[in-house]
């Protein structure tokens, strides 16, 4: 064979290499298109999927900052409200320890509240023979009038006859008195703290209403 004739096959082969080649280098950046086309929607999914995510996220955050926030103020309000009622019979406290210290104060006699707190335990028992049991200054005080005018204040009151003694014993309290019915054995407190306590969760809501109104 001629030089030509290799010159020719040789040309051929080239041609035939250069067209299979810019056939695979064509199929392969098709390839390559499609995959980066398939990695960028997978992508852009992804990145919806995550941003869609971060936005129920921060979402359920917001609203559970919200929810915090609520319940926070809330029970700071109670607890300013709680500490305004309790300052409020905390001086109603002070102002009974100063009537029965100073016996009056302003329009109220502490006699008669005194009388009038064991007229009504008189009323309560059903005995004739009541002891009366005070703090040391009050023992004092009311064992002067036991036999006269108290005594008389609770007959009529009660409706009965009845007898009051005052006991050797004392007890610790700011004022009022505890009355021992001697023939049943039952007892009325009606010493002050305890006629507070006792009203205390009675009006406590009157109170509340009193210093807030409408914002319980």
């Amino acid at each position: 064979m001629s030089d030509e004739g290799v010159d020719k096959i040789i040309s051929h082969i080239e041609e035939e290499a250069k067209k299979e080649i810019s056939e695979m280098l064509h199929k392969a950046q098709a390839e390559a298109d499609k995959i980066r086309k398939a990695a960028h929607g997978k992508a852009e999914k992804e990145t919806e999927r995550i941003l869609a995510n971060g936005k129920k996220l921060a979402s359920l955050e917001g609203q559970r900052i919200i929810a915090e926030t609520k319940i926070d103020v809330r029970r700071k309000r109670m607890d300013a409200q709680e500490e305004a009622i309790a300052a409020s019979f905390e001086g109603a406290r002070r102002a009974l320890e100063e009537l029965a210290q100073k016996g009056k104060l302003d329009n109220f006699l502490y006699e008669d509240v005194m009388f009038n707190l064991i007229a009504s335990a008189s009323e309560i028992v059903a005995g004739n023979k009541l002891e009366l049991v005070f703090n040391p200054r009050d023992k004092r005080v009311f064992k002067k009038s036991i036999s006269g005018e108290l005594t008389a204040f609770v007959k009529k009151r009660a409706g009965r006859d009845i007898c009051l003694a005052v006991a050797d014993k004392t007890i610790q309290c700011l004022g009022g008195v505890v009355v021992r019915d001697m023939e049943n054995q039952v007892e009325v407190d009606g010493t002050l703290e305890t006629k507070l306590d006792r009203l205390k969760e009675d009006i406590r809501v009157d109170v509340a209403k009193i210093l807030f109104g409408d914002k319980l």
